[in-house]
């Protein structure tokens, strides 16, 4: 298009071949005339000069307007096709209400503002807390903005940064990142950008707030008269809060905490099976976190049977037993083969040569799992929700007999290490200093206590996980309910639950655990993060309020289009040289 300004040559041309000279009379009569003749002929040269420059000019600004020209500048009415990413932080902190008002309200609105000055010719995204980064045209996202709700779901606002600058890395069009959140010092991590960074934060001080920050439940289950608590509160307040604590059907007790200080809260009488649980505080400016669920599981304690000759186990289990943890009978039968219809923790033999005899038995009872080659390089176990990360010197490897064996419940060097199957749990090490130092680790006793309380009757304890993070499913685990929803799902695969509340894990007709989903105790405390920090995190990064939002999208990364300036000077110009050339008409 830029070829057309040869155009501007056409008026030059006109202007030349349209030139007359009036003949020279020499008549003294009329010399008067001559002289207002020559006067009246140097006022046309002027407007005719005039005349020339405003069509040129006019042929100039058409032929630059249709070449679409963009310059590096804000403040121009349009802008050139650009690739915009949009996040918007509708995390739970942006629920907490500020004089009357959801901290997320004008962020939306800004977010909407921002939308509407792109164009069809831009590329848009749309990130949220709530889901992948989705493309669309202005008023699909504008829409999607405007129907947006608080999410349960925490937001990272560095890895959210990433992810933008990952999508504009592949566009050819001048791109820009538009970060509106509420600043929350909890959610920023660091991020390095390629594109343009603006961000978008509310201005005055932050409301104060105070949530439930953990609940744990201690070693389950839980005998029938009862157990207890211990809760954490989040939060800035000043002295102790008021709890509301229930469990197991039975009703709420009361009781206070300080902030950060852990506070144990008894409750009494429970009925077999699991649960639902729930410790809340008053509501304030942010509700999603004033309550945090639980569940637990009430039975009576295992009754089993061991071998004083192992002395280590032994020392463990007479623990338990002081504690109620553990009676004599046998319903489990602890480092060998019991009854057939009972519960068993089988060990490996003590001598290599009735490790035949021993997989023969395992075959006999249907069990898919068996003794194979021994290993003796030292190792540790992968951590994991039963067993932390020990050192195992000696073990057999647990191979699959059968087809479709299941139940790992833990590995070592990737490999498993305690397997479970038809009623019987398999330890490939024996419970011996020389197999393992698990013996002399603090958490051995709860180790045991789980092994006869939970393990072998193919239970898993209370899981913890937030809204949109991923959770290790058991192996055995088959479905998940919560309420009227089910999820089928493959043991071993990770699980994001998508709202808060408790998820039932189940295998088959049998309740395994409860999953309990909870809003990230991070979310609890409202501190914004400083402009000079995030400047110093995000550099370079332009940090705006809302109201400015509008004005400065398409500039930071943009260039600006000066299309629609040239078709109105063009349009300014074509208007004076109709009033010129009509008036050279009348003066001619």
């Amino acid at each position: 298009m830029l070829l057309g300004l040869g155009a501007a040559a056409i008026p030059i041309i006109l202007h030349l071949i349209a030139r007359r000279r009036p003949p020279t009379v020499i008549f003294p009569a009329v010399r008067y005339l001559v002289d207002t003749a020559r006067e009246h002929q140097r006022r046309l040269r002027i407007r005719n000069l005039l005349l020339l420059l405003v069509r040129t000019a006019l042929i100039v600004a058409l032929m630059l307007a249709a070449s679409g020209p963009s310059v590096p500048i804000s403040g121009v009415p349009g802008h050139a096709p650009s690739a915009l990413v949009v996040i918007v932080d509708n995390s739970v902190s942006s629920g907490a209400v500020a004089g009357g008002t959801a901290v997320g309200e004008p962020l939306r609105r800004a977010a909407a503002e921002v939308l509407s000055r792109a164009t069809p010719e831009d590329a848009l995204w749309l990130l949220t807390a709530d889901g992948p980064a989705r493309s669309g045209d202005r008023k699909t996202l504008t829409g999607m903005v405007d129907s947006l709700a608080v999410s349960s779901m925490r937001l990272d606002l560095g890895a959210a940064i990433r992810q933008a600058d990952a999508i504009l890395a592949g566009e050819e069009r001048p791109g820009e990142i538009f970060l509106i959140t509420d600043l929350q010092r909890t959610a920023v991590s660091p991020a390095a950008t390629e594109a343009p960074l603006v961000v978008v934060r509310p201005e005055g001080d932050v409301v104060s707030n105070v949530g439930v920050g953990s609940v744990a439940t201690g070693t389950q289950p839980w005998q029938l008269d009862g157990g207890g608590l211990i809760v954490t509160i989040a939060g800035d307040a000043d002295g102790p809060v008021a709890l509301s604590v229930a469990a197991g059907g039975r009703p709420e007790r009361q009781a206070l905490a300080a902030p950060g200080v852990p506070v144990a809260v008894a409750v009494t009488g429970l009925t077999p099976g699991w649960g639902p649980g729930g410790v809340s505080v008053d509501p304030d400016e942010l509700r999603a976190d004033d309550r945090r669920v639980t569940a637990v599981r009430g039975a009576p304690v295992a009754r089993g049977t061991w071998n004083p000759a192992d002395l280590h186990l032994a020392t463990a289990v007479q623990v338990l037993e002081a504690d109620g943890r553990v009676r004599r009978g046998n319903e489990v039968t602890l480092g060998g083969l019991g009854r057939v219809g009972g519960l068993s923790v089988v060990f490996p033999p003590a001598d290599p040569a009735e490790l035949g005899a021993l997989n023969r038995a395992l075959g006999r009872r249907g069990v898919a799992w068996r003794f194979g080659d021994p290993v003796t390089a030292a190792e540790r176990s992968d951590s994991g929700a039963l067993v932390g990360a020990v050192g195992v010197a000696r073990r057999y490897r647990l191979e699959r007999s059968t087809a479709g064996g299941t139940g790992i419940l833990a590995t070592v060097g990737g490999e498993p290490w305690m397997v479970r199957h038809a009623g019987v749990v398999l330890l490939g090490s024996r419970l011996d200093p020389e197999w393992t130092e698990l013996p002399l680790a603090a958490e051995f006793v709860p180790f045991v206590d789980a092994l006869i309380n939970r393990v072998a009757r193919g239970e898993v304890a209370l899981r913890e996980g937030t809204p949109g993070g991923t959770v290790l499913l058991p192996d055995r685990t088959t479905e998940v309910h919560s309420g009227e929803r089910r999820w089928t799902v493959e043991g071993g695969a990770p699980f994001s639950p998508p709202a808060t509340g408790l998820y039932y894990l189940v295998a088959g007709f049998d309740t395994m655990g409860v999953l309990a989903a909870n809003v990230d105790v991070r979310e609890s405390y409202l501190e914004r993060a400083g402009d000079r920090a995030i400047r110093q995190l995000w550099h370079p990064a332009r940090i705006i309020e809302p109201e400015r939002a509008r004005d400065v999208v398409f500039a930071a990364g943009a260039r600006g289009d000066l299309r629609g300036p040239l078709l109105w000077l063009a349009l300014a110009l074509a208007l004076v040289e109709v009033g010129l050339a009509s008036l050279r008409k009348r003066e001619a």
